[in-house]
């Protein structure tokens, strides 16, 4: 099959093919609670949104890592060197979800081309997803790092990359844990998938997913099942299951 013409499927990393979870041991360390991850990625996505909507950047790394110093200092904690080394560590080294490696396969098999999209620069993707055995699924690696940095859900970063590829972004699938990405990547134009791993939720603004499931083999199921990008999407607008 000539993959320049097989249909598009875009993953978010983070969450959404890797277990987030793995990072909670250092959350636990300086916070005392598992629940300070999560925490913390919130405030990771607000700030980094905050940067995007008044006109300045820095990669990912940098602002998670601001982002951790001003809850600790507002919790009266203290983040240790060593502490931000096992944060780097384990960011490298989270595992797949048990369901990631055969709804990827599935969807290669069925001709299917697939590409990430990530708020972490393209380098880190890399070695996350060599590291997870993942990485050979995916034709090419993208990063709102590479060239617009504006961070997701900004509708610049899904249209610049629907550009990239050389494609409509009515072509495009966006698969993410992440509702506030599937409703930035909807407003841009593509079709969503929304899988709820645990502490994720969809959220009733803008535009909902095309599709909403528990897991990631039923998500793979059901974008097959719709055609992923050819023609009207024959499930926007339906009640999720």
């Amino acid at each position: 099959m000539d993959t320049r013409a097989a249909p598009i499927i875009v993953f978010d990393v983070n969450e959404t093919l890797l277990d987030f979870g793995a990072l909670a041991p250092v959350f636990v360390r300086i916070f005392g609670e598992p629940d300070a991850l999560r925490t913390w990625f919130n405030h990771v996505i607000l700030y980094s949104e905050a940067l995007t909507l008044s006109g300045q950047y820095a990669d990912s790394g940098t602002v998670g890592v601001a982002v951790l110093r001003m809850l600790a200092q507002a919790s009266g904690r203290t983040v240790a060197p060593a502490d931000l080394d096992a944060l780097r560590r384990l960011s490298a080294e989270m595992p797949t979800y048990a369901d990631t490696p055969k709804a990827l396969t599935d969807l290669k098999s069925a001709g299917y081309r697939l590409v990430t999209l990530s708020n972490n620069p393209t380098a880190a993707v890399e070695a996350q997803l060599t590291h997870a055995g993942i990485r050979p699924f995916f034709d090419t690696l993208h990063s709102i790092d590479d060239r617009i940095r504006r961070y997701k859900p900004a509708l610049e970063s899904y249209t610049n990359l629907a550009a990239t590829l050389g494609v409509a972004p009515s072509d495009l699938w966006l698969v993410s844990c992440h509702a506030f990405d599937t409703l930035g990547a909807a407003a841009a134009g593509y079709r969503t998938a929304l899988v709820l791993r645990p502490g994720n939720a969809p959220v009733a603004l803008g535009r909902a997913p095309d599709i909403v499931a528990d897991d990631l083999g039923t998500v793979a199921d059901r974008i097959v099942l719709a055609g992923a990008g050819r023609g009207p999407s024959p499930v926007r607008g339906r009640s999720a299951p």
